[in-house]
């Protein structure tokens, strides 16, 4: 097989795509009592309602994956010791996508963000395909499509943390494990070589952007978008890097990228 013309196999993508949406259409017919979940671990007490259309979201985001990987696996150009990178941003979308899914009622809302959620997970894993190969002729649009896609769903998770009024420990660890994530998966597109320092840097100013943002006076749009923001900016640096650059021209370059995030938020102040 050439390896610069490797095609998603469709018949895999098809399969994956139809359990995906076939368990968005299922969340508004599927209604229990919520189930009392209490309990307490290192001094934190949890009490959480669970109902059954919850477990649809995790569901939907273990099909993306298992999903995803099956789809991959038999790309000749995959690094297998790396598949789990490309598995981030699909079951990312595929959990992110059923939440709103979930509690929508049914109606022109609820059809519209269900033939969105249908095409976003769809584009997202073809993407993934055409990522693997950096010589492909499609790269710059998997490209194209995963860079907005993984600050879309940040600013989406960072918006509804804040408005569920979670305390600052479960924003770190909800919101940095999700940076790491996202900013691990948009550097494997870039050539940086010290990708390690850079995922450490990046984490460590996220960290200190999202303990300020978190004492602001801020409502939850305007929290989600100055988050956006900065993750726009960090994510933006690795591809803003030239050697003919030198570091102001470099940080100037992708400031832009997160400007529109922060004149954003003033409308919403």
């Amino acid at each position: 097989m050439n390896n610069q013309h490797a095609t998603i196999p469709s018949d895999r993508l098809s399969i994956v795509s139809a359990l995906i949406i076939l368990n968005y259409a299922l969340m508004p017919f599927i209604y229990t009592s919520p189930t009392p979940l209490h309990f307490s671990l290192f001094g934190l007490v949890f009490d959480w309602r669970i109902k059954y259309a919850d477990l649809l979201v995790l569901s939907a985001a273990l099909f993306a994956a298992i999903g995803t990987y099956w789809l991959l696996y038999d790309h000749p150009n995959l690094n297998k010791q790396a598949t789990f990178i490309h598995l981030v941003l699909p079951t990312l979308t595929a959990g992110a996508m059923s939440i709103p899914l979930n509690v929508i009622s049914i109606g022109i809302a609820w059809w519209v963000m269900f033939a969105f959620g249908s095409i976003l997970i769809i584009l997202t894993l073809i993407a993934e395909y055409y990522s693997i190969n950096p010589h492909s002729s499609l790269f710059a649009m998997a490209r194209i499509i995963l860079i907005p896609l993984a600050i879309a769903l940040f600013l989406l998770l960072s918006i509804s943390s804040r408005s569920a009024g979670y305390r600052l420990y479960l924003q770190v660890l909800l919101l940095g494990t999700l940076f790491t994530g996202i900013f691990t998966r948009l550097l494997a597109l870039s050539d940086i070589y010290e990708k390690k320092k850079a995922i450490l840097a990046s984490a460590l100013l996220f960290m200190q952007a999202l303990v300020a943002c978190h004492y602001l006076p801020l409502r939850s749009v305007p929290f989600g978008m100055v988050l956006s923001g900065c993750v726009a900016f960090l994510t933006s640096l690795p591809f803003t890097q030239e050697p003919s650059k030198n570091i102001p021209h470099t940080v100037r370059d992708a400031a832009w990228y997160a400007l529109p995030f922060f004149v954003g938020a003033l409308f919403f102040l």
